[in-house]
């Protein structure tokens, strides 16, 4: 029984998260809405399309999505000092995020969602669980929220919680790359805790962009000067992206937050696909639950499994993001000699997780590698990593 409801759930951004909860919750028998403002889903493109292969246990990536494999990263400093790390095995994928969030909104269709393509939402009513369009009011038993970094619902939910975010860029550009397998990381002091990519999409394409705390005209000033006098640019695309805040609210009554609106992304990378389809199946669980047994508290739980599964990651990565904030340029480029000369690019190979970053951290405080950094570091910053691991 519906109860006079319009819908079972009413989901409110068909990005790649608000899809795939939209697909969960219809698989289960649930009657689900799902509205999003525009007419072309993945459009403009707003991310980096990498992600790492820990997607593969979400089994949401069909291959066909997949343009490229990539086994490792140039990393190079500002002096140049350059650090290679490797995997024997594929580390990440470079995927069509355009056609992917396609796949995943008509997946979503065809599993018996009725989706509402150019149909703004002006207002989350979250005492009433209803929204309103243009048109009219529609009334739901759960709303879901994942329309984005800039959520009126994230805000209304979250009025003394200031939201913090990085401005995104990327190009598409047409060039020759000799090398496909590995992409490249520049550390520009103007932009820390960002930092320059460049992705190899094919031999003839590659994405270069970057992520700041600095304004949109700087950020263009220094993706220009990063590319080469072979590069021909053939698309620009821009976008915010929101940091993890641990006291930012994302339940209240029968609304939920994922993806973006929640802040559910790496602190060190903005990357928020994989963080953002387990919270969808974490939250997709306590959806059936709560409509199954009418208990709102299944979706505060929720919230409690979210945070016990990424709390103590993302606090780690947050206390490097802000030594990185505090280094000079010459802090780093110390760091990067350092670690070239302990061979840290072996335990880098070996640890490193694009995904689970504290793995990497306990084994270079077990090896004694981040004790040599530690005139850069300080003492007090080391044991704020430590604290979180």
């Amino acid at each position: 029984m519906k109860n006079m409801k319009d819908y079972d759930i009413i989901v409110v951004g068909a990005g790649p998260v608000g899809s795939t909860y939209a697909y969960k919750m219809a698989k289960m028998g649930y009657d689900v809405a799902l509205y999003d403002m525009k007419n072309r889903i993945g459009h403009p493109l707003q991310c980096a399309g990498l992600v790492s292969t820990n997607i593969d246990k979400t089994k949401n990536l069909p291959r066909e999505f997949i343009d490229n494999e990539i086994q490792g990263a140039n990393l190079t400093s500002p002096d140049m000092t350059s650090i290679t790390v490797s995997k024997q095995d594929t580390a990440a994928y470079v995927i069509d995020r355009i056609y992917y969030d396609k796949y995943l909104a008509n997946r979503a269709e065809d599993a018996g969602v009725d989706v509402f393509y150019s149909t703004r939402v002006y207002d989350v009513d979250i005492e009433n669980t209803t929204i309103k369009t243009k048109d009219d009011t529609y009334s739901s038993d759960i709303i879901a929220v994942s329309c984005g970094p800039n959520s009126q619902t994230a805000k209304k939910m979250n009025p003394e919680v200031e939201d913090e975010s990085f401005l995104a860029m990327q190009y598409i550009v047409s060039t020759l790359n000799e090398d496909t397998s590995f992409l490249d990381i520049n550390v520009n002091m103007n932009i820390l805790p960002g930092f320059i990519w460049s992705i190899p999409v094919s031999y003839r394409e590659k994405r270069v962009g970057l992520f700041t705390n600095g304004s949109y005209t700087q950020a263009e000033m220094i993706l220009n000067s990063a590319l080469k006098s072979t590069d021909v640019v053939v698309d620009k695309s821009h976008g915010i992206i929101p940091r993890f805040n641990p006291q930012k609210c994302i339940v209240k009554n029968n609304t939920i937050l994922l993806g973006d609106s929640a802040s559910q992304v790496k602190p060190t990378t903005g990357g928020g696909l994989i963080a953002g389809f387990n919270s969808a199946q974490i939250a997709a669980e306590n959806s059936d639950l709560m409509l199954k047994e009418h208990d709102n508290n299944y979706l505060l739980r929720y919230e409690k499994q979210y945070h016990e599964r990424y709390d103590n990651e993302f606090k780690t990565q947050i206390n490097v993001q802000k030594i990185l904030e505090d280094l000079s340029e010459d802090d780093v480029n110390f760091m990067f000699r350092q670690l070239k000369e302990c061979q840290a690019d072996k335990i880098i190979s070996k640890y490193g997780d694009m995904d689970d970053q504290s793995i990497l951290i306990k084994e270079l405080i077990k090896s004694g590698v981040i004790f040599k950094l530690l005139p850069k570091i300080g003492i007090r910053r080391l044991k704020n990593i430590w604290k979180s691991q």
